[in-house]
Order: C-alpha cells, then structure tokens, then sequence
C-alpha cells in the first residue's frame, strides 16, 4: 500500500474543483494508494512537477512516485485546458 501526501497546491486546486469532481479526485487516490500502476496513468517526459499524471474527465492529477519510498505525491490538480501542460 501506498502512502499518498497532497502538496499545498494540490490541496488548494482540491478546494476549489466541484464537488463531483472531488469526490471522482478522492475515488482515484485511494485506488492511487493500492495500486497506483492500475490506472490510466501516463509518464510525464517533461515535467519539473510532477513524473506521472492522471487523467480524470477534464481533470488532471499530477503525480510523484517513489517507488522505494512507497509514496506519491500529488503535486497539483487542474482543469484540462490549453495551457495546461505549457511552462
């Protein structure tokens, strides 16, 4: 089992998602803290945030995973768009 830790940006993107969202954001950690490599997940080639994201309707969860360690970070969760993924 996995440990999951919010970064303070993700847990203010969290506040401010609707409620349905959230709860779909909260059905997906706990499955993250299970098995993470279960879902849709997708290496990030990239990212400074985040090495592996999730997607979640127009939502994306951008992750950190530590395989030694049994942790992800959530590094932040946002609102699929066209700036999304730019820097």
């Amino acid at each position: 089992m996995y440990q999951i830790i919010f970064s303070k940006k993700a847990l203010k993107s969290l506040g401010k998602i609707p409620k349905d969202y959230k709860t779909k954001v909260e059905e997906a950690v706990k499955k993250l803290s299970e098995n993470p490599f279960q879902l849709d997940l997708k290496k990030m080639h990239s990212s400074s945030e985040a090495t592996h994201r999730l997607r979640l309707g127009s939502y994306r969860i951008f992750l950190c995973i530590d395989l030694e360690a049994k942790e992800i970070i959530v590094a932040n969760i946002k609102r699929r768009t066209t700036q999304t993924y730019s820097h």
